[in-house]
C-alpha cells in the first residue's frame, strides 16, 4: 500500500477509554446504529421456519452477515445524512 493511498475506513470501541474510535474522526461524541439488511431478528435466524426439515422449533441460528449482533455502530460524524441509521 502506498503512503497516499487512503486507509479503510473503521469504527472500533477502545475499552481502555471508554469511547468510539473512527479512523477519520477520531474520538466520537455521537454514533447510529444500522440495522442488519440479512433481515435477521436481533442477530439470530429461527432455522426452523428457514427449513423445517433440517431445524427443530426453536432452533436459532447466528446471523453470517452481521454475526449475531443485529446490525453496526458507526461513526455519527461519518454518517450523519445516511438515511438507514437509526438515531
Amino acid at each position: 500500500m502506498s503512503e497516499t493511498a487512503q486507509k479503510p475506513y473503521s469504527f472500533v470501541f477502545d475499552e481502555a477509554k471508554d469511547t468510539w474510535v473512527c479512523s477519520v474522526h477520531g474520538s466520537v461524541e455521537w454514533t447510529g446504529w444500522v440495522p442488519c439488511w440479512n433481515g435477521c431478528d436481533d442477530g439470530y435466524f429461527d432455522g426452523y421456519e428457514e427449513d423445517p426439515l433440517w431445524y427443530d422449533e426453536g432452533d436459532m441460528e447466528t446471523c453470517a452477515a452481521c454475526n449475531g449482533e443485529g446490525g453496526w455502530v458507526v461513526c455519527g460524524e461519518c454518517n450523519k445524512n445516511n438515511p438507514d441509521v437509526e438515531w
